[in-house]
């Protein structure tokens, strides 16, 4: 594994193994492997994927975060949401059914820099994140 790789399994355990990443990852991209289904057709089990920090994230983007169990996971972001005192992500992966835990911003790698979605994706993300508000206030 090159220094500027990463890979998505057991290594993300150690919450200093992911800070290092993400300074490296805003130094500049950092590559993943996919592991799984979730984001498909976008992205493959086994594809691998440059990750870089951004400045701001936005609907539609497809970011990478460390969930609470220590593993990477490359979902789409729907929009914020208040969350302990703070903002927190809203997140979904493409083939799966219900939205992720919030996702604080400190948990947040980076974006897939070949996913770069068109305005019609971003706002099909928006509307799924309305849909979930609006669910939450019945």
């Amino acid at each position: 594994m090159s220094r500027r790789e990463a890979s998505s399994a057991s290594a993300m355990d150690e919450p200093r193994v992911f800070a290092a990443l993400r300074e490296m990852a805003r130094e500049g991209p950092v590559e993943v492997r996919v592991v799984g289904d979730c984001m498909a057709p976008l992205l493959a089990d086994g594809e691998r994927v440059r990750v870089a920090a951004a400045r701001a994230y936005w609907p539609g983007d497809v970011v990478v975060f460390r969930a609470a169990d220590g593993r990477l996971l490359a979902h789409r972001l729907l929009g914020y949401r208040p969350h302990a005192g703070g903002m927190a992500f809203v997140t979904r992966g493409d083939a799966c059914v219900v939205h992720d835990a919030p996702v604080p911003p400190a948990a947040v790698l980076g974006r897939i820099e070949a996913a770069r979605p068109a305005l019609a994706l971003r706002a099909r993300a928006v509307l799924r994140f309305l849909g979930l508000a609006l669910r939450r206030r019945r």
